[in-house]
């Protein structure tokens, strides 16, 4: 059972994480957006397909990601640990999830979500300088169980919450 408190903050918060995952020797971290579901008590992701990190994650279904909120120093924010449970991506995942892609532009992104995008999406297609892993048939989709989550408020208090099976 997740307390009020870090339920509240997971809807609340809306910076990126830092998702991580980890070749034999080092972590590999970079930002995406996140959308944390009560109902499922999961965590999706959505990383660009094609990537070191979709590698990683092939190899190994452990992941870590955090975030502050905001991103300033002695913000609140929360450390979680998981295994992945769904992963899946190209062109039929990004349909079979755009319901998750649209609550998560919703609820986390700063672009939010309108049909305009697709517009946008097409003509970055075309763009030369643009990495073809960032387009969103190529995407990826990525389902997480938390197996221990640490969060703080802004008093900086850590306290944590530990899943079992």
């Amino acid at each position: 059972m997740i307390p009020f408190e870090l339920e509240e903050m997971l809807g609340e918060i809306r910076t990126p994480v830092m998702f991580a995952a980890v070749d034999q020797r080092y972590p590999h971290a970079t930002p995406m957006n996140w959308l944390w579901l009560k109902d499922e008590g999961v965590f999706w992701f959505n990383p660009a397909g094609g990537t070191r990190k979709i590698k990683l994650l092939k190899q190994n279904g452990n992941v870590c990601f955090g975030t502050l909120d905001e991103m300033k120093k002695d913000a609140r924010g929360f450390i979680v640990w998981g295994e992945i449970t769904r992963f899946e991506y190209g062109f039929w995942a990004l349909a079979r999830n755009r319901r998750v892609k649209k609550q998560m532009l919703t609820e986390k992104s700063q672009i939010k979500f309108n049909l305009g995008l697709l517009k946008f999406w097409r003509t970055y297609a075309r763009h030369p300088d643009i990495h073809y892993s960032t387009l969103p048939w190529v995407a990826a989709f990525v389902r997480v169980k938390p197996t221990r989550i640490v969060y703080w408020q802004d008093d900086g208090v850590e306290k944590e919450v530990v899943f079992s099976d």
